[in-house]
């Protein structure tokens, strides 16, 4: 709300705009605060919002500003006196001749001992921090190690540019433990080892191995969190531990329980209440049988070693044996910040970020232009393929893993986590100086935007060996439910619209759609009939011309499920308008998915059992075309079973007792099926108006039960 409140004095001050800028002209003034260098040759005014004010520059003479021309502002005040960090959530606009807003963007910058930030206003409008302090704030790399004899163990790397020397002290901590993981660990283990084996004579023994591997949990301005795994073969047994770790990342100091907040003890017993209260009511604590005193043991867990922090809350881990028997493995418990939020130190609490838009782009260091981006934390290697990963926007918690890939789900289990930022802009960038294999799926890049929304992108090769990014989500669109006011450039003119839906309804109580652009806002009606009713919000550009569409599904006044789409084009003389189905304003069904240029419903047909159908549209020209031919359902794992012997359509016999599941129909003579033991086939199908029959009889007379809806 903040960075809003910074956007809004922006705004505002186009109301009451005066020459009361500064150009940076190395006078006596402090060099702190924000520099903007100006690189378009049509701007004619910069502004900057606040929660606390506003200002801008603009000349006296109604000129625009030159090209590499700075302006200077200084609105941190007594917080760029300050040691400690002094955030300010802000905003720069600017604008054209006539005071159009040709571009805004928000920022939150740490302006503590007299900060200087530069900002950049491209050619092409987009307002970017050109500070790599600004952007890039924790970057985690990690490196591969081994000590030999079997011993692997992962070492992250910790880069903080504004923070150095803490950088270096969290290093030599996270040394001190790699140092025991490689000395008195491996003494202990090795010696578990021989005592296992004996004389090395017995069947089954499996050689020493000790591997350690490390995730970021969470790395901020407040903590930095890393979840380590420790896997031991010791011959004849296998062992597994997990630990956290946390560090200051303003000292580099390692933070412990007692640090988080002024009562440990009350924080303990919050964690253990909570914990405790799950394992009553969450099913999959249900059927477990933990050790005797395991309320004592669970408080004693809550303890040094045995947590770590994420952007949810307190993790408490219970390693195999700790609180259960051996073979129920490990306990990883998450207690929210909602539970805990009075009991620990507000820093520790996830600060809100503003902003929904974002993203990421890959592509390999060989082909990437080096003067388009600022790089963060190692250089591409030369030696094998590299891939640069650049942001577009604001993202956060940017991370890289390297995947198990699993075709036939088009699921993945990541496996090793190579890089990780914690913060970035337009203009940054990571190097991944691992290599992709194979055209699956090698290498999923993780990213949160502003509004908390996590995203994925997979890495994979192409029949060519170039590098595809893949979106496995696109196929859902943009989801923006409960998230407005939702702002994006749904027409791609480069000036970003506000969407809502939470405003009036129309005189037959439908849900109204509201676009503000310009300053103005359009409205639209849906067959949707109240906000309650609303199942999805989603931005979708179906056709490919660079306009997202907005699709509305949820439920009409009868109860029965719709869909709505609606164009919006800021230079249209009906802006906001209804995208019509055929002759409709809606189409019967809740979408499942877009694929391939093509929207595709689910809706309830009544054909021998209520099922989910797909019905699959194209859009063009403005309008939305059903696709005719066989109609698909969508009924995985439900199946009917035969009462008696039913004919097919080829004449064979289907007996008594068999279980099948129906694929596909014509809607009117044909259904098609496929029994559980994968036969397929088909029954020839009548309406005779008070419902379906086959071979003259009622379809229920076939079958044990079919699952109608009425």
């Amino acid at each position: 709300m903040r960075r809003y409140a910074a956007m809004i004095m922006a705004f505002i001050l186009i109301l009451t705009l005066c020459a009361c800028g500064k150009k940076d002209d190395k006078s006596s003034e402090r060099e702190c605060g924000v520099y903007v260098t100006m690189e378009a040759d049509d701007v004619y005014t910069v502004s900057y919002g606040t929660e606390d004010g506003s200002e801008n520059c603009t000349h006296a003479d109604g000129s625009a500003i030159s090209v590499g021309e700075v302006i200077h502002f200084d609105f941190a005040g007594d917080k760029a006196e300050s040691t400690e960090p002094a955030e300010i959530d802000y905003s720069i606009c600017v604008y054209d001749a006539d005071l159009n807003i040709l571009a805004v963007r928000s920022f939150t910058d740490d302006f503590s001992n007299r900060a200087r930030v530069d900002i950049t206003v491209t050619a092409d409008h987009k307002i970017i921090n050109a500070n790599v302090g600004s952007s890039g704030d924790i970057v985690i790399e990690m490196e591969s190690e081994s000590s030999g004899d079997g011993v692997t163990y992962m070492v992250p790397h910790v880069t903080m540019p504004t923070r150095a020397e803490a950088a270096d002290k969290l290093n030599s901590g996270i040394k001190e433990l790699n140092d025991i993981f490689t000395g008195d660990q491996l003494s202990a283990n090795k010696d578990a080892y021989a005592a296992n084996v004996g004389d090395g004579t017995a069947e089954g023994l499996t050689d020493f191995s000790m591997d350690r591997t490390v995730r970021v949990a969470r790395a901020d301005s407040s903590i930095v969190s890393f979840r380590m795994v420790d896997r031991v073969s010791l011959g004849t047994t296998r062992t597994l531990a997990i630990t956290g770790h946390n560090y200051d990342p303003q000292t580099g100091e390692e933070l412990k329980l007692a640090d988080l907040g002024e009562d440990t003890e009350k924080l303990v017993n919050a964690v253990a209440e909570d914990i405790l209260t799950s394992f009553n009511e969450d099913e999959e604590y249900k059927n477990t049988f933990f050790l005797e005193g395991y309320t004592d043991i669970l408080r004693s867990l809550i303890s040094d070693g045995h947590w770590y922090l994420t952007g949810e809350g307190i993790v408490i881990i219970a390693n195999p044996g700790e609180i259960a028997d051996v073979e129920k493995g490990f306990y990883e418990f998450l207690v929210d910040f909602d539970v805990i939020e009075n009991l620990v130190d507000e820093r520790f609490i996830p600060a809100e970020r503003e902003g929904n838009e974002g993203g990421v782009n890959a592509v390999f260091a060989a082909d990437a232009d080096g003067s388009a981006f600022t790089l963060l934390g190692s250089e591409a290697s030369k030696d094998i393929k590299s891939i640069i990963i650049s942001a577009e926007g604001s993202v956060y918690d940017v991370s890289v893993y390297t995947i198990k890939y699993y075709a036939e789900s088009a699921t993945y289990t990541p496996v090793r986590e190579i890089v990780f930022c914690s913060d970035m802009t337009d203009g940054a960038a990571l190097a991944v100086n691992t290599e992709l294999s194979g055209t699956d799926p090698g290498m999923v890049v993780s990213f949160t935007l502003g509004d908390g929304t996590v995203e994925t992108r997979l890495l994979a090769l192409d029949e060519n060996g170039g590098l595809k990014v893949i979106d496995p989500n696109a196929k859902n669109g943009k989801i923006i439910t409960g998230r407005f006011p939702y702002t994006a450039d749904l027409d791609g003119d480069g000036t970003d619209e506000t969407i809502d839906i939470s405003g009036s309804a129309d005189s037959e109580g439908n849900l109204v759609v509201s676009v503000e652009s310009g300053g103005k806002t359009y409205e639209a009606a849906t067959a949707v009939s109240s906000l309650s009713s609303v199942t999805s919000v989603r931005l979708y550009d179906l056709d490919g011309d660079g306009s997202m569409e907005i699709y509305v599904d949820g439920g009409s006044a009868d109860g029965t499920a719709v869909t709505c789409a609606l164009f919006f084009d800021s230079s249209a003389v009906e802006p906001l308008s209804s995208v019509l189905f055929g002759s409709d304003s809606f189409a019967e069904g809740s979408i499942k998915e877009f694929s391939e240029g093509k929207l595709i419903l689910d809706t309830d047909m009544n054909i021998l059992g209520t099922y989910k159908v797909k019905n699959t549209y194209t859009l063009s020209g403005g309008t939305f075309t059903r696709e005719d031919g066989e109609i698909t359902f969508d009924n995985d794992g439900v199946f009917v079973t035969t009462s008696k012997e039913l004919t097919l359509t080829n004449g064979s016999i289907l007996r008594s007792g068999t279980n099948l599941r129906f694929t596909s129909t014509d809607g009117s003579s044909v259904i098609n099926f496929v029994t559980d033991g994968g036969f397929t086939g088909s029954i020839a199908i009548a309406n005779d108006g008070s419902g379906w029959t086959i071979d003259g009889q009622p379809d229920t007379s076939y079958f044990i039960s079919l699952p109608y809806v009425y």
